[in-house]
């Protein structure tokens, strides 16, 4: 590739970015040349660090699921038993159902299950733009962007069937808990007939069992392919990243460092990230007042960024970013979409803001229904949303290097 090629469709278009990269693959290794390659036509010193990953939170998550099916059977066998046993036995079950999801599901995201799967080793590729002053205790702003691909065999299904066998778990344990109560309220009060209301609780509670167990199987048969081009994810934010590092190599801004992190595994659990995170704790602890995230991770038919996240109580994801990015895109006249979500921490900026550093996200959010599959080509994405996102990150960066001072 010339090094005169900095537009970011045309590196998306031209390159490994656009094509299968899944972690253990060809792809993978074909693309931390490609990065490599790039990031030295445009004098920027590469390097690398590598970091652990594994298959354990795939493989967690599905060992996960199908107990909480197993528990859910259970619910209802429990409470069809003689009382007050039925009502003493399910609260243990209750019990251990609750902890079984909220240990679990720490567990999972805090790599506690590394037994579980297998382990591997991968890279993240680096670079640092210094500012032009050269300061070397000057602010610094992360850039993040995940290089490899991934699919699954349910693309369309997986997000949103595994979300409603959390509810729905969480439904039959509330239903179960109801229905404790009333057996047991029924089982010490002879003069009060509870049976009726028990009776259509338990129905209830069989029919969301029901759900959870077919979802819970359902879960066991989502497999993690190579078949998904990942053009918008995130072969889109990979190549605006490559386009703003060749662009700061020759306009540095006059007070601010600017690390630019393509990171592994991010498909796999966040690897790359946390292990980026992990040997970097303490500069980026030292750091946190002065420094800041911004997080590539889709541009495809759009240009938008998360705002809050929560499932009940919804918090904003930063205190000034989200309002730097708004400022920006109105000044250029960029459309750039603000959205909601109920999980706003599953890409590589949230391993940065466990430590207390200022995140951005820049996710386009309308094409979450075609990534991790075959339909996640070049034709999604638009050569202009990814010149927006290029333009609008330029300006950010122009007054995050005042406000900075």
């Amino acid at each position: 590739m010339p090094t005169t090629v900095t537009d970011p469709y045309d590196i998306l278009q031209a390159s490994i970015l656009s094509r299968p990269r899944m972690m253990g693959s060809a792809g993978e290794a074909e693309t931390i040349r490609f990065l490599k390659d790039f990031l030295k036509k445009h004098n920027l010193h590469p390097s690398t660090e590598e970091f652990t990953w594994s298959t354990a939170f795939v493989s967690g998550r599905k060992y996960l699921y199908l107990l909480l099916g197993v528990l859910a059977i259970l619910f209802n066998i429990s409470l069809r038993l003689a009382q007050p046993l039925n009502g003493i036995l399910t609260i243990v079950l209750v019990v251990v159902a609750i902890s079984v999801l909220v240990f679990g599901m720490k567990g999972l995201l805090h790599d506690k299950f590394k037994g579980l799967g297998k382990s591997f080793q991968g890279e993240n590729v680096l670079c640092d733009v210094p500012s032009r002053n050269n300061e070397k205790d000057a602010p610094l702003i992360y850039f993040t962007a995940h290089y490899d691909s991934i699919s699954s065999n349910h693309p369309k299904l997986n997000t949103i069937s595994m979300m409603a066998l959390l509810l729905g778990f969480i439904l039959s344990v509330l239903l179960t808990l109801t229905s404790v109560i009333l057996n047991l309220s029924d089982y010490a009060n002879a003069a009060w007939n509870g049976q009726p209301t028990i009776h259509v609780i338990n129905l209830t509670l069989l029919i969301f069992s029901a759900v959870v167990v077919s979802l819970s199987i359902f879960s066991q048969f989502i497999e993690r392919t190579n078949s998904s081009p990942g053009a918008c994810d995130n072969g889109s934010g990979s190549a605006i990243l490559l386009s703003l590092a060749a662009h700061f190599q020759q306009q540095p801004p006059a007070h601010t460092r600017l690390k630019f992190i393509w990171c592994g595994a991010e498909e796999w659990g966040l690897y790359g990230s946390k292990g980026y995170v992990k040997a970097h704790q303490e500069e980026i602890a030292a750091g946190c007042e002065r420094s800041c995230v911004i997080n590539v991770d889709m541009v495809g038919s759009e240009l938008a960024y998360l705002q809050k996240s929560g499932f009940i109580f919804q918090k904003p994801l930063n205190k000034q970013l989200n309002v730097l990015i708004a400022q920006c895109a109105e000044e250029a006249d960029i459309a750039a979409r603000p959205f909601n979500s109920v999980i706003g921490g599953n890409s590589d900026h949230a391993s940065f803001q466990k430590e207390k550093v200022e995140v951005c996200f820049f996710l386009s959010n309308k094409d979450t229904k075609i990534i991790h599959s075959p339909q996640d080509t070049i034709e999604k994405v638009k050569p202009e949303k990814m010149a927006d996102a290029v333009e609008l990150i330029k300006r950010m960066v122009t007054k995050l290097d005042k406000q900075f001072l």
